[in-house]
């Protein structure tokens, strides 16, 4: 695994030096070429929205000044790596998830478990004031243009073993990533924790290295984990988003004109990429259930249960950070 990372980082590095290379090279007279690293698969709905709507817009309405080259499946590097280089201008753009939680710590609240009463609501969050007040706290410490929130999905549980009920986490073994907010989740829900990279996953779920795993429905289907594990315990306890980021110094080359044009186009492709997700969730859940896959929806009192034993952790998060509780009850009281 140490040696295919290592390798993936390697092409990803030669991979900037040339476009940098070339940028370097070409004609004046040329279009600007503005580099967009997503993180997420060229299947998933925001990577879609970015090639069928923020490129063919920034293009036409900038009439061929600038030319938006997207590289999706991390061609350009992971998160950590994509963040790193947008603020560096490495990148002039990126679409990536919260990896930044722990420098801006109001970047973390995607991660509240149960927060959002279904996507709908945290698309209106996202979209909304809150989103606008999480945006100001990022671009207030970071060389980063905030441009939109899109959707990276509603998380779930799978298991190999039985899961239709909270009681059915005790003793299984689950894999989270390394974030302390979704371990803290598995614990509190009495499962034991493994922390793992996503690239391992689906030999660990082969392999019995672990019981099952939570990630949204999409990412369920992409990385074919239906095949290894079959039970999908459908919570929805985290609604997490994906951001789309622009390099401040790139930003500030751009014209009040161009600037308009680059929101308006990143606008539209959040919404593109919210309506897209919202109408492929049925779609996964069929795929699944294509394949031998079931899926549980928690009953209202189980779904209560499971909103109880996060308790200990909002204490926690509220001790922790003066801000979290009032936003919280901001992000609940959105209609």
């Amino acid at each position: 695994m140490r040696k295919c990372t290592f390798l993936k980082t390697l092409l990803a590095a030669t991979m900037l030096f040339s476009l940098t290379a070339c940028d370097e090279t070409s004609d004046s007279s040329a279009p600007k070429v503005v580099k967009v690293s997503s993180v997420v698969a060229a299947t998933h709905p925001s990577t879609i929205a970015l090639k069928e709507v923020f490129k063919p817009m920034i293009e036409s309405k900038t009439h061929g000044k600038y030319q938006i080259d997207i590289y999706d499946s991390g061609q350009l590097g992971d998160e950590k790596q994509s963040f790193d280089y947008t603020r560096q201008g490495i990148i002039d753009m990126s679409v990536l998830g919260t990896v930044m939680w722990s420098e801006v710590p109001k970047m973390s609240v995607p991660d509240f478990p149960f927060l959002f009463r279904d996507v709908e609501h945290a698309r209106h969050v996202y979209q909304g004031e809150v989103g606008q007040e999480i945006a100001a706290s990022f671009e207030q410490s970071q060389p980063i243009k905030f441009l939109a929130w899109m959707p990276n999905g509603a998380r779930v549980f799978s298991s190999s073993k039985t899961l239709t009920s909270p009681e059915q986490f005790k003793g299984q073994k689950m894999r989270m990533p390394n974030n302390p907010i979704h371990v803290k989740v598995a614990e509190l829900l009495g499962a034991n924790v493994a922390i793992m990279g996503l690239g391992e996953v689906f030999t660990a779920l082969e392999q019995g290295v672990v019981d099952g795993q939570d990630n949204p429905l999409s990412t369920f289907v992409q990385q074919g984990f239906y095949s290894v594990n079959k039970n999908i315990y459908e919570t929805n306890h985290m609604i997490s988003s994906l951001e789309l980021l622009s390099n401040v110094n790139f930003w500030n080359s751009l014209s009040d004109e161009e600037k308009a044009i680059f929101n308006e186009a990143a606008l539209a492709t959040s919404d593109k990429s919210w309506d897209l997700y919202q109408a492929s969730i049925e779609a996964d859940k069929k795929t699944v259930q294509e394949n031998g896959g079931t899926v549980t929806v928690p009953s209202d009192e189980d779904k209560q249960v499971l909103v109880e034993k996060m308790q200990p952790l909002y204490a926690d998060l509220y001790k922790k950070y003066d801000w979290a509780e009032a936003l919280v009850n901001k992000v609940r009281n959105t209609q």
